[in-house]
């Protein structure tokens, strides 16, 4: 039988695990929001070159990671 410090043990990494896969769920959402609103504007614009798209995919990634860095530290 598991004693009260092994329970706690097991359910601090159960939380951690929670937290970070929740993150990561949260960056790729940021992520393919910013993809998909770049694609629409090019689409909307009908750019030959899209722009917009890799624009709002970079400005994404750094949203993103900048968010992750927020609720990391």
């Amino acid at each position: 039988m598991k004693s009260k410090k092994d329970l706690k043990k097991s359910k601090k990494k159960f939380d951690h695990f929670i937290r970070y896969s929740s993150l990561a769920f949260e960056m790729v959402a940021i992520m393919a929001l910013g993809v998909v609103a770049g694609y629409k504007i090019d689409g909307w614009l009908d750019l030959p070159f899209p722009v917009f798209t890799l624009v709002l995919m970079i400005l994404a990634v750094v949203a993103a990671i900048y968010h992750a860095i927020k609720n990391f530290l």
